[in-house]
């Protein structure tokens, strides 16, 4: 009977950020190479420990969200790779604020680490860390991929050469106020890591993209090797199986499109195995217009969350000699670019025992075997014309020099570029870009025109994410670009989101759940649209049993009044343009919030909390 050999246990990125029960997060930055808004909402509310267990989050969770993590947190990513979600729900604009973007040429080399670092607070007060080293992106797609996770405290746990250089690289890109990088990396050397059993942290590898990295090597009398990646290049592999010290036994895990890129020279190695190719983010959706007239599969979602991926995305290189196992993983393909230090990347250089080196088997088992190729394959029409659009994408994000204005006419996109002074516009002429508000149509953008409007955009919607296609005939590829404000809209544009995504009712229980501390659950999912005075409210808003008491509002205030001051900044903040904008919709609703407003001032001054500025209307 054959042995049955387990396979590396499965753990949720998004488990891995999310806070303990009684921490919070003070500070978080991720990297990853690209990124879809679905996944940083996602991000947020797992960090703010507001997420269900399939990832999602109510409109005041998110708005929660949002509240308690802006200026704490930042996820850097390549320019030119945000993607848009199928629906886009008009509340993402207020995502900019978190998102930042690295201006690498991707012709030359690319941002490409995907990583997490993570401080939290204890409720007494004891700060603790969370590192995350892997392969996945901050994307919806589901792909075999593989990380790490390190946390700070508790026995066993060690110094990690390296982890400064990583926490240097994102401070540096996040530009977070508070988050010097030398202070922070300083920091970090002083942490001791707590890794998996049967791993031992040599050392964490960071590159900056400056190409001054070694590529690791088999040493002579090396038993086995073992390369997985879903991108190879030859050089990269002609160094892991040396003429003359060849190891014993040399493996590569891949691709099927690779396999028949690179062709004959794959021979080389004595197991070839493949995987299906990695799902990505769709490169053109479909018109928000289009999909807006389809109906929503309510169980889609669910179904999605129980999928188990089937693409290759994970990267690793395992060397064994002996007893000895060495393995490195994290978000270097096997590559020359990646692991020369051209592209920015992070992996972790490990020692493992034996039974992790069984679940790397368990992974080469799932594969199926293939022979190499007589020959390389030729890329046909259809490949080059991507090839071609996805050239003029990178020009585009390389270019990329814009700024947002608001006037008189709306919101206007500005190129300001000594290089490309006309716009950045691709080397084909003969390929159309159009560029457009995150909820606005898009236009073409005509050549050695620096200046074009965007059209009107409500305060509630301005975003300084910008949408851009570039086509080429009945093929395109379409994404989402940061263009900074100026000025900035800043947490005016929140609170008109928030106000206009919550409605009435969905602010009376987000206060309400903050008061109740009691994770009752609210209304809907922050990525659908629908205005949360919808189906579920009772006859009499007023009797509802969710919406705030004055129990809970004594009670918050009898736990923790610095908690329920802060309550207050947030009703005093948001409640006055609920008014307005309930007094438009509904006059019942209307009164009761006028009601709420008494309650809660006669509570606030009762108890003593802190007075609120300027008169209400």
């Amino acid at each position: 009977m054959s042995e049955v050999v387990e396979s590396w246990p499965a753990l949720s990125f998004l488990e891995g950020l999310r806070p303990g029960p009684d921490e919070s997060v003070e500070l978080a930055l991720l990297a990853s190479y690209s990124a879809d808004l679905g996944s940083i909402g996602a991000t947020l509310l797992a960090l703010a420990g507001k997420d269900t267990d399939a990832g999602r989050g109510t409109p005041s969770d998110f708005a929660d969200a949002v509240e308690r993590l802006r200026g704490k947190v930042r996820i850097v990513i390549q320019r030119g790779r945000l993607a848009r979600m199928r629906r886009t729900p008009r509340i993402a604009a207020v995502l900019d604020q978190f998102v930042r973007e690295v201006d690498f040429d991707e012709a030359t080399h690319s941002w490409h680490p995907k990583a997490a670092l993570v401080r939290t607070c204890g409720a007494d007060g004891e700060i603790g860390w969370r590192l995350w080293v892997g392969s996945r992106n901050l994307t919806e797609c589901v792909n075999r991929d593989i990380g790490l996770l390190l946390v700070s405290g508790g026995k066993g746990g060690a110094r990690i050469p390296g982890a400064e250089d990583l926490a240097r690289g994102l401070a540096e890109k996040a530009e977070l106020k508070g988050a010097r990088s030398a202070s922070l990396a300083a920091t970090i050397a002083k942490v001791a890591w707590r890794a998996p059993a049967g791993v031992r942290v040599e050392r964490i590898r960071w590159s900056a993209g400056t190409g001054d990295q070694v590529v690791p090597v088999p040493p002579p009398g090396t038993d086995e090797v073992v390369v997985v990646s879903p991108f190879v290049d030859k050089n990269f592999l002609a160094r892991q199986t040396p003429k003359g010290t060849k190891p014993s036994r040399s493996v590569l895990l891949t691709t099927m499109r690779e396999i028949e890129r690179v062709g004959p020279s794959l021979a080389v190695f004595d197991d070839l195995l493949a995987l299906d190719a990695p799902d990505y983010p769709i490169g053109d959706p479909e018109p928000a217009s289009q999909l807006a007239a389809l109906p929503v599969d309510a169980g889609a979602a669910d179904d999605e969350e129980e999928e188990v991926g089937r693409g290759l995305h994970a990267k690793l290189l395992f060397m064994r000699s002996g007893r000895k196992r060495a393995l490195w993983l994290g978000s270097a393909n096997a590559t020359l670019r990646a692991w020369t230090g051209r592209n920015a990347e992070v992996t972790a250089e490990l020692e493992v025992s034996e039974s992790v080196e069984k679940g790397l088997k368990a992974l080469l088992g799932s594969a199926r075997p293939v022979e190499a190729p007589g020959v390389e394959h030729s890329p046909d029409a259809a490949t080059l014309e991507e090839e071609a659009l996805e050239r003029a994408h990178a020009q585009v994000a390389a270019r990329w020099a814009a700024e947002l204005s608001i006037d008189n006419e709306g919101m206007r996109l500005t190129h300001r570029s000594d290089l490309h002074p006309g716009g950045p516009h691709p080397d084909d002429a003969d390929i159309l870009l159009e560029v457009g508000a995150l909820h606005g149509e898009l236009v073409a953008w005509p050549a050695q025109q620096p200046d074009m409007l965007l059209g009107p955009v409500t305060p509630a919607e301005r975003s300084e994410f910008v949408r851009l296609r570039v086509s080429r005939g009945d093929k395109g590829l379409s994404w989402l670009q940061r263009a900074p404000a100026e000025p900035p809209f800043g947490e005016e544009r929140d609170r008109a989101a928030f106000v206009r995504f919550l409605g009435a009712r969905g602010f009376l229980l987000w206060v309400a759940g903050l008061l109740a501390e009691d994770d009752r659950q609210g209304e809907g999912d922050w990525t659908h649209d629908e205005p949360q005075e919808r189906a579920g409210l009772v006859a009499n808003p007023v009797l509802d049993a969710s919406l705030p008491t004055l129990e809970e509002m004594l009670a918050a205030w009898a736990r923790d009044p610095d908690k329920f001051r802060e309550i207050e900044r947030r009703v005093s903040q948001y409640l006055p343009a609920v008014l307005e904008q309930a007094g438009q919709e509904d006059p019942q609703t209307a009164e009761m919030l006028r009601r709420f407003d008494a309650l809660w001032g006669k509570v606030r001054s009762g108890l003593g909390a802190a007075e609120i500025k300027g008169r209400r209307r």
